[in-house]
C-alpha cells in the first residue's frame, strides 16, 4: 500500500504546482449552475413543481452535480496513459513492482482529493451567496448517503476511463473513444439534466445500471428524495466496480501481450 500512497503524494505535488490552473478548470463546471438558473427560471414560469422537483431543488439539484462532475479527475489520465502506450513508456509500469491499474487509481484519488481540497470552499461560498435559491441537506444522514454514494461512483468512473485507456493497446488514436464515454456518462449520470424528467420506464431502466447512482441518485439523496434506494443503489454500484476490477485487470493482461513498448 505504500507504493501507492507513495504515487498518490506525486501526483498531489503536480497538482499544487499549478493550482491556479487546477483552480479555474475546477471551478468552470459551475458555470452550468447559472446557465441553469436562466434555462429553468424561464420553465418555471408559472410552474411550481417540474419533475418532481421546486425550482430551489433543481438549482441544488445542479450545483450538486456540478461539484461531483468535477470531482472526476481521472478522465484527463485517460490522455497521459494512452500517450505512454503509443510512445512506449508503459514499459515501466511493467518492469516495476506496482499495478498499472493500482497507479491509476492513486494518482485519479490523489487528483481528486486536491479538487475536493480546493474547490469545496468555494461551493460553500457560492451556497452562501446563492442562499435564497439553494438548499441545505435534507439531514446529515442524507448528507452522508450521498457522499458515499458519490464516492463509489468516482471509483466505477475511474476504472471505465483505465478500461478506455487500455483501448490505446488496440488503437492508435482513442479521442472518439474517450469523447463517446464522456457524453454518454455525462446524459445517464443525470449530470445534463435529471433523470427524473425521463420517462417513467426509462428511469426503471436506468435503475440496473452504475450511472444512476453516480451523480442522480447522490444529488436526490441530498436532497431527501429516493431514499428508499440508498441500499440497493450501494449493492448495484459495488457489484458494477466489483464486476468492472475483474475486467480491467483481465483486459489488461491480455492487451499487454499485444505490446511492443517502442512507441510510433
Amino acid at each position: 500500500m505504500g507504493k501507492y500512497l507513495e504515487t498518490g503524494k506525486i501526483s498531489m505535488k503536480n497538482q499544487v504546482a499549478y493550482r491556479f490552473d487546477v483552480f479555474v478548470r475546477s471551478i468552470l463546471p459551475f458555470i452550468r449552475l447559472f446557465l441553469a438558473y436562466a434555462l429553468w427560471k424561464a420553465l418555471y414560469a408559472g410552474q411550481s413543481v417540474i419533475g418532481g422537483m421546486s425550482f430551489e431543488m433543481m438549482m441544488t439539484y445542479y450545483l450538486i452535480a456540478s461539484f461531483l462532475l468535477r470531482l472526476d479527475q481521472s478522465s484527463g489520465l485517460v490522455w497521459e496513459t494512452a500517450e505512454e502506450i503509443r510512445e512506449g513508456r508503459f514499459s515501466k509500469y511493467m518492469v516495476r513492482p506496482i499495478s498499472p491499474l493500482g497507479h491509476f487509481l492513486a494518482a485519479g484519488l490523489a487528483k481528486t482529493l486536491y479538487v475536493l481540497l480546493l474547490v469545496l470552499p468555494a461551493v460553500v461560498v457560492l451556497a452562501a451567496v446563492m442562499h435564497r435559491i439553494l438548499l441545505p441537506p435534507a439531514g446529515w444522514m442524507n448528507l452522508a448517503g450521498a457522499f458515499l454514494m458519490g464516492f463509489m461512483g468516482l471509483i466505477f468512473l475511474c476504472l471505465l476511463n483505465y478500461l478506455t485507456a487500455m483501448l490505446a493497446f488496440k488503437f492508435n488514436d482513442i479521442t472518439g473513444w474517450h469523447l463517446l464515454k464522456e457524453n454518454l456518462v455525462e446524459f445517464l449520470s443525470g449530470s445534463l439534466v435529471p433523470l427524473s424528467l425521463l420517462p417513467e420506464w426509462i428511469q426503471e431502466a436506468m435503475r440496473f445500471f452504475p450511472f444512476y447512482y453516480m451523480q442522480y441518485l447522490p444529488a436526490s439523496l441530498y436532497l431527501g428524495l429516493k431514499t428508499e434506494e440508498f441500499v440497493p443503489g450501494l449493492i448495484i454500484l459495488g457489484l458494477w466496480i466489483t464486476g468492472l476490477y475483474g475486467l480491467s485487470v483481465f483486459v489488461y493482461h491480455r492487451f499487454r501481450r499485444i505490446y511492443e513498448g517502442v512507441g510510433n
